[in-house]
């Protein structure tokens, strides 16, 4: 079997794109090469692999010139620091000579590799992404990828794109049981809301404590960050703030009310309890899309917005009793399966013909 040497760009916002690029490492089919902003985390990037720390695009005060509306690329700045972070680039992939380029994700960065000769695998993500630089990206990419089952992709993609499209969906995480936190057990023995929130969350707490207030027979607890205001917390809610391991208190929970970005839903999906997505906004309306199409298609309840007016208790009702599994049965697939698929994928790119450009 052939081991392709893989280079894995990983977008530098946020910690999703790094755990991605992991997951890869993880399968241990490759030889593996990942490049992203700053220093290597350890606690995110494990094993033997080789790690490209890039210059950041921007300074402490933010791009070096302006960005001007450059319809056909998202992000171009020019100066000094944009200049050395793809000679850093370039260096790496020439001395480490990939098989294939993984881009998790950036549309500069498939062109740039597209343009330095390198085949090149474009991850697909949910949103509306029909603009000219996604499109031109998902054209000169051998091959597209998505973490997430082809079910929930949109037809119009796969009419254009489907033929080129790989679905990896997620390996389904090792079953390690935490104990229920003994201090949210021995609360009052209400029902249970834990709501988690995206890293970079855009959830005011207002509308978190409003709903709270709402509901006085459920106790809330919030795990993750919330925009925080003057507003005053009722005595059902607690806030825990950035958890190292808050799947400990979401076991626990009767419904767990999450936002819609990948690992959000990938993480509530492996506590198999009923859960209840509410999408933070995002460019591209992409957690929007995500919830959208996991109600439509799997059946997962969804509000739009926090900002909704509600019946509290009568949504985390119809919450409750909704299936506590349709979320992981939709998700996942067995780590054997997922890694045929990057596999499958890897083959497809390598030994893919130059694709054509089409808008």
């Amino acid at each position: 079997m052939t081991r392709y040497r893989i280079s894995y760009y990983a977008h530098h916002f946020g910690t999703g794109h790094l755990r991605h690029a992991q997951k890869v490492a993880a399968s241990d089919l490759f030889d593996l090469q990942v490049a992203s902003t700053g220093p290597r985390n350890n606690t995110l990037l494990k094993g033997p692999l080789e790690y490209v720390e890039l210059t950041p695009d921007v300074g402490s005060t933010g791009p070096e010139t302006e960005v001007g509306p450059d319809y056909f690329l998202h992000y171009v700045p020019t100066g000094g620091l944009i200049q050395e972070r793809f000679a850093e680039l370039n260096r790496a992939w020439k001395e480490f000579n990939p098989d294939v380029v993984m881009v998790d994700v950036s549309v500069e960065v498939a062109l740039f590799a597209r343009l330095s000769g390198y085949r090149v695998a474009f991850r697909r993500m949910p949103g509306n992404r029909n603009d000219t630089a996604h499109q031109m990206a998902y054209s000169l990419a051998d091959t597209i990828f998505g973490y997430f089952p082809v079910g929930l992709d949109e037809p119009e993609h796969l009419e254009k794109f489907g033929h080129k499209s790989h679905y990896l969906s997620v390996a389904e995480p090792a079953d390690h049981a935490s104990p229920v936190d003994p201090d949210v057990a021995q609360r009052t023995g209400k029902q249970r809301v834990v709501v988690q929130t995206s890293l970079a969350s855009a959830i005011s707490l207002e509308h978190v404590a409003r709903a709270a207030a709402a509901s006085p027979e459920w106790d809330w607890d919030v795990v993750g960050s919330v925009e925080e205001g003057v507003t005053p917390l009722p005595s059902n809610l607690r806030l825990h703030g950035v958890l190292s391991d808050p799947l400990t208190i979401m076991r626990s929970a009767t419904v767990i009310i999450s936002s819609a970005g990948h690992n959000a839903v990938v993480a509530a999906a492996s506590c198999h309890r009923p859960v209840l997505l509410v999408p933070e906004e995002r460019p591209y309306a992409e957690q929007l899309a995500f919830a959208a199409a996991l109600h439509i298609r799997a059946g997962i309840d969804m509000i739009e917005t926090w900002a909704s007016a509600l019946n509290w208790p009568q949504t985390l009702e119809r919450a409750a009793h909704s299936d506590p599994h349709a979320l992981a049965r939709t998700l996942f697939v067995q780590p054997s399966d997922f890694n045929q698929g990057l596999l499958d994928l890897l083959q497809a790119t390598a030994a893919g013909k130059n694709p054509s450009i089409t808008f």
